[in-house]
């Protein structure tokens, strides 16, 4: 990096021409480690191929872009799912001039949450759907928690901002008092259980770094020795 701080101007026109070139595209990553592109490739055309074609190009990073023929089949890939690869979730979100490889930033996915042990009182898709708002936004309950012999917990599909820390559950008002109700998030396995954010394990925790640079600054400025003068 150059200290002088000069910069490459870049020609406003032709960045806009791309710009527009660059429509009806997803930007993908899958939450596993260990999920390679052929794999990516082969099971996103599985699931998405009934939308019509679409194309897809390795980013890096375990990103992917995915180019299709019309908005209408991009937003049915958006707005459907959950989708996953491996047993991983699919992250995603519409290409932008904003878009970075480093971040999570706008980047969403369709995650099943389940609300174990939930007083039977509460077993109502309108009080269930204010609990999960406090999480993501809810798409749908699975019909099925509301079948007798079903109670264990409740599930619900919501869409949950993936730059976000997931909380372990949430504080709700009831007839019977305050109480607070535990939250499961189904198949994500890379979920930091120090910052609480996808994407990332605790030995990668990028707030872990943060804290232990700080402490080595620390450590220095008391270790410095004043010279008397």
């Amino acid at each position: 990096m150059l200290d002088d701080g000069v910069a490459v101007k870049l020609n406003a026109e032709k960045e806009n021409m791309n710009s527009k070139v660059l429509k009806f595209l997803l930007v993908v990553k899958v939450l596993g480690n260990k999920i390679s592109f052929p794999m990516c490739s082969v099971e996103l055309r599985r699931h998405w191929n009934k939308f019509g074609n679409f194309h897809m190009t390795s980013l890096g990073m375990n990103w992917i872009l995915c180019s299709f023929i019309s908005e209408e089949a991009m937003d049915e890939v958006l707005n459907g799912g959950p989708w996953y690869v491996g047993g991983y979730i699919v992250g995603m979100d519409k290409w932008s001039t904003s878009f970075n490889p480093n971040s999570f930033n706008g980047i969403t996915a369709p995650v099943w949450i389940r609300l174990p042990c939930l007083p039977l009182y509460c077993w109502d898709e309108e009080n269930i759907t204010r609990i999960a708002s406090k999480i993501g936004v809810p798409m749908y309950v699975d019909g099925n928690s509301f079948r007798w012999g079903k109670h264990e917990f409740v599930r619900v599909c919501i869409r949950l901002n993936l730059e976000n820390s997931l909380p372990k559950g949430v504080w709700i008002d009831g007839i019977a008092g305050r109480f607070f109700q535990h939250i499961e998030y189904e198949k994500i396995d890379m979920l930091c259980f120090y910052c609480g954010k996808v994407g990332h394990d605790k030995d990668l925790c990028p707030e872990i770094k943060k804290v232990d640079v700080a402490a080595k600054v620390s450590i220095k400025q008391e270790n410095v020795v004043s010279i008397p003068t």
